[in-house]
């Protein structure tokens, strides 16, 4: 299992009450409760399962929560500023932690900030304030409008972003590779372009999107997303290096006469099932655990229009869905879903989507909306595996690009030090650093250039040590 740094916080509850919910889902040899863990939210979109055992997720209006599944206890995070919620869609949207976080304390999130324009930020998590801070915009200026902003964040396992983005409702810039709108983008974790992206100069990873809201990695590092039709043909795919998924000029599969020149030409990669009339699909999670062993190697799936949770196995070599035994559960049971998250230890979580406005659309429950966990209650789910930070003192990253932490695997508070250049001239310091996590500091990194710097410090018991650091920003 994958090693994580725990680290503490300062929580404060949001809730007052949290009501149960008797529904059950009977698979062929499982039953699955449902628990709400919290409830009176205001259309959660993004979930990601933290390093500390928690769900941090954002919500439309731009806020982010981080909710212990266990106590229920919900701590708001951070407000983005200047976030635009238009007549429809409009607001923050993708949301993810940096895959080392907190060791790399980055905090990604893309929303409009206007009605026809959105951006990706990069936040820093301060550990010692438990806030986000300084932001740094990696895309801005995308095109938006009131619907078809995307989007999603998954990271794989060499660190690149990969970033869903719907076409704002722009017919021609799903297909111009050089175009943000209609894609899947892949970056660095500060938004450059790697050199083996296949169209050089372009973060374009894939293209011919129409509004893909659903991503993840499954097996063997391949990557899925669903994405919305129009009134049919919503899509499940699978993505490919540089492939073209057709929109608009193909919907679906190469199933029509006015399709064939475009599929053939622009060798368009097919879906791997659709739905039509369309279903609305949201964030999409893979599962893989004995938690639940009939989901085992499958997709999750969510649905806002049909209101449903959708198993869509996958074959043994993930190259295509088993149409024949996916299962469909809580279909108008719970509202609109906007999103699933499967946790490392098999625990699976649903968020509702049922305070948007739209005609035709029902009412929303007095307590919508929610954060729903399926539980097998005769699984002995495993505790999630952390790391203390244990030891002698710690400087960490290094290299480093916008700060670093001084671990002292102690309860010490107080910290005073000096970060020099190599010709000894002082660039920072400060003699009564504070920290109330104990034997943690974060430390902010001036505006200099890249290079080798000295960091030398001591603490209140004594605790002395100079080291280099190398200072490396893109």
């Amino acid at each position: 299992m994958k090693r994580f740094i725990c680290f503490c916080f300062a929580l404060f509850s949001l809730t007052t009450s949290i009501q149960a919910q008797d529904t059950t889902i009977q698979l062929e040899n499982t039953a699955l409760t449902l628990n709400v863990l919290t409830e009176g939210l205001n259309l959660p979109w993004d979930m990601v399962w933290g390093p500390d055992g928690k769900i941090w997720f954002n919500q439309r209006n731009g806020k982010i929560y981080r909710l212990d599944p266990d106590t229920k206890e919900l701590d708001e995070i951070f407000a983005i500023p200047g976030v635009f919620e238009g007549p429809d869609n409009g607001g923050a949207h993708a949301f993810a932690l940096h895959p080392e976080f907190p060791l790399v304390p980055f905090v990604y999130a893309h929303y409009t900030w206007e009605r026809f324009k959105s951006k990706l930020v990069r936040y820093t998590y301060s550990i010692t304030e438990e806030t986000l801070k300084n932001p740094v915009i990696i895309l801005d200026s995308i095109d938006a409008h009131d619907s078809h902003n995307g989007s999603r964040i998954q990271f794989d396992e060499d660190g690149y972003l990969y970033f869903s983005m719907g076409d704002a409702y722009n017919s021609v810039a799903p297909q111009e590779v050089d175009h943000k709108n209609g894609k899947i983008l892949r970056m660095t974790d500060g938004g450059g372009i790697p050199d083996d992206n296949p169209y050089p100069g372009t973060l374009t990873w894939t293209y011919g999107h129409r509004n893909p809201q659903g991503l993840c990695f499954g097996r063997d590092g391949l990557l899925y997303s669903s994405e919305h039709g129009t009134q049919s043909d919503d899509e499940i795919n699978i993505i490919e290096r540089g492939r073209n998924y057709g929109w608009p000029l193909v919907e679906g599969f190469c199933d029509r006469v006015s399709e064939q020149q475009p599929c053939d030409s622009l060798n368009v990669r097919e879906p791997l099932t659709v739905y039509t009339p369309t279903d609305a699909p949201g964030g999409m999670d893979y599962f893989d655990h004995p938690s639940i062993p009939e989901w085992k190697h499958s997709l999750l799936q969510v649905f806002l229009k049909d209101r449903k949770l959708e198993m869509l196995p996958l074959t043994e070599d993930g190259l295509s869905i088993d149409t024949a035994n996916r299962g469909i559960y809580l279909q108008r049971q719970v509202g609109r879903i906007r999103d699933v998250l499967v946790s490392p230890n098999g625990r699976v979580f649903i968020s509702t989507s049922n305070r948007e406005t739209k005609p035709g659309q029902p009412e929303p429950d007095p307590v919508d909306d929610r954060i729903i966990e399926l539980v097998n209650k005769d699984y002995d789910y495993p505790e999630f595996e952390t790391v203390q930070f244990l030891g002698p003192a710690t400087v960490f990253p290094n290299p480093a690009s916008d700060q670093v932490f001084v671990s002292l695997g102690n309860e010490e508070t107080k910290l005073a030090y000096e970060l020099t250049d190599l010709q000894g001239n002082v660039i920072a310091a400060d003699d009564d650093l504070i920290t109330p996590n104990g034997g943690l500091w974060q430390i902010f990194l001036p505006d200099v250039g890249n290079g080798i710097y000295i960091l030398k410090y001591i603490s209140q018991s004594g605790i002395e040590e100079s080291m280099r650091i190398v200072i490396a920003r893109e």
